[in-house]
């Protein structure tokens, strides 16, 4: 891929184009210019970490196409690519063959609360439920849209807003109850070749994984999903 030109660029934009290094899926490269930050690159991505239990996860697990995101809360292309992946997991996830995994990688030399909002939805999640983990992104993304990032005084308003006590997250923050667990995430996207948010890693039954470097628009994602389920044999 191309380095960015320009790091700094104030643009989430989603690229019209995809550029597929080979044929579709069969070279497991899939490339976004829509890049935020770099990050060290030359990862494996034989290295993702398997789903586990702690894994926040839409869909069947045992799902013939899964689909590991890494994503930075605050960013831009992650709010984009986050609104086409709740709308395709709509479509495909009561069916059973594709199931969708959120992992966190904060870039903080960018996002300078993403490391913060991660843990806070850790925290939300440990103290109201799976389901609120993806609410409270939701309503981050709701009250910071596009490129606004959220500043965590207002946690209590979306905590709240979610039938949780402020308190509650806030003293799981102060005690970096989750600190560790989301670095575990960032580390572990790195080491698998993330280099920006989001950054995902399809894995298809029988075949080497896929990755999908960038914010790739609902009618890119819904080809590239229905090609993983057909190599899958599902």
């Amino acid at each position: 891929m191309d380095e960015i030109q320009d790091r700094h660029r104030d643009s989430w934009l989603v690229p019209g184009a995809i550029i597929v290094a080979g044929i579709i899926l069969a070279l497991a490269t899939y490339a976004i210019r829509s890049k935020e930050v770099a990050l060290p690159t030359g990862g494996d991505v034989s290295l993702v970490r398997p789903i586990g239990e702690d894994d926040h996860i839409i869909g069947n697990p045992g799902a013939p196409v899964v689909i590991i995101e890494y994503a930075d809360i605050d960013s831009g292309y992650t709010k984009s690519f986050q609104a086409t992946m709740q709308q395709l997991m709509a479509e495909y996830a009561a069916g059973g063959k594709v199931a969708w995994v959120y992992r966190h990688l904060p870039l903080l030399d960018q996002f300078p609360n993403s490391r913060r909002h991660a843990e806070a939805a850790e925290c939300v999640a440990s103290i109201g439920g799976e389901p609120l983990f993806w609410r409270f992104i939701d309503a981050v993304h709701a009250r910071a849209p596009s490129t606004n990032q959220l500043d965590p005084s207002e946690y209590p308003g979306i905590v709240e807003g979610l039938g949780l006590r402020a308190e509650t997250v806030t003293d799981c923050l102060t005690d970096s109850t989750f600190a560790e667990r989301v670095m575990d995430d960032f580390e572990n996207g790195v080491q698998s070749g993330a280099d920006g948010s989001p950054f995902a890693v399809i894995l298809i039954k029988g075949r080497p994984p896929v990755t999908i470097d960038g914010a790739v628009p609902y009618e890119a994602m819904k080809r590239i999903i229905e090609e993983s389920i057909r190599k899958a044999g599902a």
